[in-house]
């Protein structure tokens, strides 16, 4: 036996373990088990107690300070977001939601009506709300840059009683990155409005540090705290000019957060700025019970798709799984067809009752910080902290902090992009494992504008739905799989061309068994009226058969002949034979897609 086996009883070592691994690694680098956050934080095979040695004096308990393992209350907030553009229809979706265990309203507001609903008057926010106990069911805004006028509709509307959870939500710092406005006039209007207010409505909140804005244009994890914090810094400086204490200053100031579906990661974000922020605030001179960040976390945009739409529901899920163990104060759960357009009852209900199912079935709120202690939480959420804090340090010594931050969002987001349209990160249902024909969840069509700019919301599925939407409208093209050899032999090919393929909306044909001869091959295309024909098979095949049968193929008309697999040295002779295109793992898909979508006559 080994001297490296470990036996049944033993003591583990770190060593003895790393030289079993090693040898099932086979030569291959150690490297090749270390994964990478968005921020390039490595994601070790395994976390021992030495990653954490002084995470216990540093994470506190739950409910004090740093506040890293959360508020130390029981569960979170359900507050669901509304966006129909008709006071009277959103009134009906209020009340539907309240009905169905909603605690909470986000009121998205856009006199417009193009991305939110639309409220001018007082008239109409009263339409909005008709029926509501606001004293039970606290009102949040989201209202950009009509903040102000929102803001004082709602507080005449409260008539000086504010319920816990009521945010005014303003936010000139990132009105400012959505619409490129100058901040320092809407800056300070919400000092003035929060110093004013405050004094009647304590339990309000006023100001949002909206770091949705840099998750939502493909920031990493780091940035969009790194961003919330230098928010929150100004904004306490602003505060503080208008004679607000550091303490009232800092409870009137909440923040907005997306998480996506990368659970424990999500959480560990969470946790890392709840750490950071407190480290703020007690540089500021705030008691440690007054360090807390209070935390409102949003299922991200970004990770939406508009295909395979039902599959939002499990992404969504995670999402809110991240947030609830990440211990945010509140959730708000998109509905599945958020990138389709305005949900229906059924897509609300679904959201709404994700949170229920968590909290109550999953009893996630029934757990003070259940990832605390976890080895690789507790050491992954010192790293993002830390990071976050370099990034805030160079940002708060920039004399253009937000373009400092534009360029870090931009190279992120480019990463992230070229790792999807190689399909080294997946998107079910988009780039991997397409349904081709599904039927989409209902939805209301909406004219919403896409927000443009440096901060422009994204989503990764974007760039793949455009190529099949494209296929789509050309009348879902179709290509011919010619298969060389038996089904063992061409089939785990095949079935990866054909995935490739159809995550651009092109439909496969042909027989999934082996064709007897080379001419019953060629007879089989002639029959399917195709104009592309891909070859699939083994290596050992390709050297055999490959360039008789692009001869044949394009003989017989095939106009463009693509093969699946690297061409390796025989690039040339399989060239000269008549194949057009090889496609093969690592590559830009999307450019392999664009390539192809042109063979078939697919306009660009």
């Amino acid at each position: 036996m080994s001297e490296t086996t470990l036996q049944l009883g033993e003591a583990a070592d770190e060593a003895d373990w790393r030289a079993l691994v090693e040898q099932g690694l086979k030569g291959a680098s150690w490297e090749r088990l270390v994964g990478k956050t968005a921020d390039g934080i490595p994601i070790e095979p395994l976390y021992r107690e030495p990653n954490i040695h002084t995470a216990t004096d540093v994470s506190g308990m739950p409910g004090a300070a740093p506040f890293v393992r959360g508020s130390g209350k029981s569960g979170w907030l359900i507050r669901q977001s509304f966006e129909h553009p008709n006071p009277e229809r959103t009134n009906s979706d209020i009340l539907a939601d309240l009905q169905g265990g909603v605690g909470a309203i986000e009121l998205a507001i856009d006199p417009d009506g193009k991305n939110g609903v639309a409220i001018r008057s007082a008239a109409d926010l009263d339409l909005a709300l008709a029926d509501v106990i606001l004293e039970a069911a606290p009102v949040a805004l989201d209202a950009g840059a009509h903040g102000e006028t929102a803001a004082v509709l709602l507080r005449n509307k409260l008539k000086g009683v504010a319920a816990p959870g009521t945010a005014f939500n303003l936010d000139p710092i990132g009105t400012q990155l959505r619409t490129s406005a100058d901040q320092n006039e809407a800056a300070l209007a919400a000092y003035l409005f929060t110093a004013h207010t405050t004094r009647d409505l304590p339990n309000a909140r006023y100001l949002r540090v909206d770091a949705r804005i840099v998750h939502e244009a493909g920031g990493s994890d780091a940035q969009e705290i790194a961003y919330a914090l230098h928010c929150g810094i100004t904004y306490l400086r602003g505060l503080e000019t208008r004679a607000l204490g550091i303490e009232d200053g800092a409870r009137a100031i909440g923040f907005a957060v997306a998480v996506g579906p990368d659970a424990l990661i999500d959480a560990a974000k969470l946790r890392a700025l709840r750490l950071c922020w407190a480290r703020v605030l007690q540089a500021a001179g705030a008691a440690p019970e007054h360090r807390a960040a209070h935390i409102h976390a949003f299922t991200s945009r970004r990770m939406m798709t508009r295909y395979d739409a039902w599959t939002n529901i499990l992404r969504v899920t995670t999402a809110a799984v991240a947030a609830a163990i990440g211990g945010a104060d509140e959730i708000t759960t998109y509905p599945l067809t958020d990138a389709l357009g305005l949900p229906t009852p059924f897509a609300r209900r679904v959201a709404r009752n994700t949170q229920h199912v968590l909290l109550e079935e999953c009893r996630l709120g029934h757990v003070a910080d259940p990832a605390g202690g976890a080895w690789f939480v507790e050491k992954l959420t010192r790293d993002i902290a830390e990071r976050a804090w370099s990034l805030m340090q160079q940002m708060e010594a920039h004399a253009a902090p937000l373009e400092l931050l534009r360029g870090w969002v931009f190279e992120a987001c480019d990463r992230r992009r070229t790792a999807i349209a190689t399909r080294r990160e997946a998107i079910t249902g988009v780039t991997d494992f397409p349904l081709l024909g599904a039927k989409p969840p209902e939805f209301e069509p909406t004219d919403n504008r896409s927000p443009t700019g440096a901060f422009a919301p994204i989503r990764w599925a974007e760039p793949f739905e455009a190529l099949r939407a494209k296929a789509d409208a050309a009348g879902s093209p179709r290509i011919f799989f010619a298969n060389l050899g038996a089904l063992a032999e061409f089939g785990p090919r095949a079935q990866w061309a054909r995935n490739l393929f159809a995550s651009s909306g092109v439909h496969s044909i042909g027989p999934e068994e082996a064709h007897a001869t080379m001419e019953s091959l060629v007879e089989a295309f002639r029959m399917a009226k195709a104009r592309v024909a891909v070859v699939t098979g083994t290596d050992a095949r390709y050297a055999e058969h490959a360039e008789n049968a692009a001869q044949r193929l394009k003989a017989a008309g095939a106009d463009w002949v693509v093969l699946a697999g690297k061409p390796g040295e025989r690039e040339a002779a399989l060239r000269a034979a008549g194949v057009d295109q090889f496609v093969f793992a690592g590559q830009n898909a999307l450019s392999e897609l664009e390539t192809l979508h042109a063979a078939l006559g697919i306009a660009q």
